[in-house]
């Protein structure tokens, strides 16, 4: 049984997915996915146009917002399960900023939201989560991200990230974790909005990252799907009862510090669902 899979990004979001693949759990159910590592497309409506297209078989780590985006325009898209139910993405800034500015991680959502306006914010796309979470902050606000502020493609890549930040070509980012606490251990800036950390609300309980894949594809390999699900479970499993080793799992794929790698897990140990069976209360949170 073979699936063509690809994920957006190496960040935490995917966690189960290295999991399942370290551990060997796609194996143990009888199940190659290909390519490993994992093929990854750069922003969301590319995930999105490679499941519409057949280019490949499964989203394995996707963004549930993307899945949203290609069903309405292929309605045989179909979330299979979830991989996450929180909202891991941060708003960092750096030190600069926040010498200008005044701000703290325990200023009003308002103050840091509105000192945003007229700043460069590094984004991995403006059309993706990351564009669409400062976007989202601004709307809280009555702003509009796209005129009030300038959104600068950086790439999904940590490190390219942070050298754009540390260098002044944005003054904030927009990104997956675990970038704020990379960000933060080379004393470069701070996470200034951590919805993980309760400072937007509306989006506990969020949904996601999901593994999505075409309807007539599942009726066509409705047991190559089963082991799927099942290699999903069984990483799930592993991260609750085993997250100091989820934490280096998830350090030797994202490239980040053991530090990070640890300080990012005691965050996001209670994101990952202990079932892949998607959350309705989370979908409608995203929804």
């Amino acid at each position: 049984m073979k699936l063509k899979v690809a994920i957006d990004a190496f960040s935490s979001s995917f966690l189960p997915d290295f999991v399942a693949l370290d551990k060997g759990y796609f194996q143990a159910q009888g199940l190659t996915v290909y390519p490993t590592p994992f093929q990854t497309e750069p922003t969301s409506p590319q995930m999105a146009e490679a499941i519409h297209s057949g280019a490949i078989d499964v989203a394995i780590g996707g963004l549930a917002t993307e899945a949203f985006l290609v069903s309405q325009i292929d309605s045989d898209v179909k979330v299979i399960g979830q991989l996450q139910v929180a909202f891991p993405n941060d708003i960092i800034v750096s030190n600069k900023f926040l010498q200008q500015t005044g701000l703290s991680e325990s200023s009003p959502l308002e103050a840091k939201v509105k000192a945003l306006v007229g700043k460069k914010i590094g984004v991995v796309s403006t059309t993706g989560q990351t564009g669409a979470f400062v976007s989202y902050l601004f709307y809280l606000f009555g702003l509009n991200a796209s005129k009030d502020a300038t959104l600068v493609p950086v790439g999904n890549n940590v490190s390219s990230a942070i050298a754009a930040l540390k260098s002044g070509r944005v003054d904030a980012l927009s990104f997956f974790k675990p970038t704020g606490e990379a960000v933060q251990l080379q004393q470069v800036g701070r996470m200034l909005i951590s919805p993980l950390r309760g400072d937007v609300p509306q989006l506990t309980g969020h949904l996601n990252s999901v593994f999505y894949a075409k309807a007539s594809l599942i009726r066509a390999k409705p047991n190559t799907f089963k082991a799927l699900v099942r290699a999903i479970a069984m990483a799930l499993a592993f991260i609750q009862k085993y997250p100091d080793q989820a934490a280096k799992i998830l350090q030797k794929y994202t490239h980040i510090s053991d530090q990070a790698a640890t300080a990012v897990m005691q965050d996001l140990r209670s994101s990952y669902p202990s079932s892949p069976i998607v959350d309705q209360q989370a979908y409608n949170v995203t929804a």
